[in-house]
């Protein structure tokens, strides 16, 4: 292929693609791919870490730099905030939402968008609604690029059921602070056989762990007592990142893909 490869995350805070897809961009951007996120908002409704002591008038501020800095971790120094209410993203007006998302996409031209799978995994609206204005979006974008002869795809991003189920089993034993899946924003599963696409990002947990820490304002909640397991139990959480291809639509019989631009690279060599 003679141009560069463009993959896009849409989200709705800083760090929401840092626990979702942050390794599939270290290896992209590794590889000479271009990577960028846009992210609804700054996170200024988030928990504070204690031990921080940012005020919550410059949480927004804050949250932003961490964002930042965790991408630079795994390579991507481009990162768009769309400035809309954080817990209020939802209730925003969502044909605004939508013509934000796809004025992201219009500006970076993506071969490959990702959003989360349209429960959010948590079931947090601000996620949920991010994820609908992505489609809605991408629905715009992708019409005028194939007209131009280019075929973007777009992912969802979510945990397969199996993976979960087994993780929480595995937090019983490590005493992993994990919260049940009827808490509110506790992390829920997607049936496995939705599945198109697993990445094994084993090679970089270690950058995936280093961005994780980066967002330290949000160390009390969001990481469970994951980081300070040991190296090997950490790897078994974050050595795989999961997707279902949305775009084009995958045919009955068709193998699992193993990254996201397995496809362009494919078409590129000739396969």
């Amino acid at each position: 292929m003679d141009r560069q490869l463009t993959v896009v995350g849409c989200f709705a805070h800083p760090d929401d693609e840092t626990w979702v897809m942050s390794g599939s961009l270290a290896l992209l951007t590794a590889h000479g791919a271009r990577c960028a996120v846009w992210t609804a908002t700054r996170g200024e409704a988030g928990v504070i870490a204690a031990a921080t002591g940012v005020p919550r008038e410059r949480l927004g501020e804050v949250r932003e730099a961490e964002e930042r800095a965790a991408l630079a971790v795994v390579g991507v120094d481009q990162v768009e905030f769309g400035g809309l209410p954080d817990g209020g993203v939802d209730a925003a007006d969502q044909d605004e939402l939508v013509r934000a998302v796809h004025g992201f996409l219009e500006r970076r031209q993506p071969d490959v968008v990702v959003a989360m799978e349209p429960a959010g995994i948590t079931a947090h609206p601000d996620h949920m609604a991010v994820t609908r204005a992505t489609e809605a979006a991408f629905a715009a974008y992708v019409q005028a690029a194939e007209a131009g002869g280019r075929r973007p795809r777009l992912y969802y991003q979510g945990v397969p059921r199996s993976r979960l189920d087994r993780l929480r089993v595995s937090a019983l034993a490590s005493e992993l602070d994990l919260p049940d899946e009827d808490q509110p924003f506790a992390p829920r599963g997607t049936p496995d056989e939705l599945f198109t696409c697993h990445v094994d990002v084993s090679s970089v947990v270690a950058l995936r762990a280093a961005a994780l820490r980066e967002h330290r304002t949000q160390m009390e909640i969001e990481v469970y007592g994951l980081l300070s397991l040991p190296e090997e139990q950490i790897g078994m959480v974050l050595g795989v990142e999961d997707y279902i291809r949305v775009h084009p639509a995958p045919h009955p019989g068709e193998p699992e893909e193993t990254s996201l631009v397995e496809a362009f690279l494919a078409e590129a060599s000739g396969g």
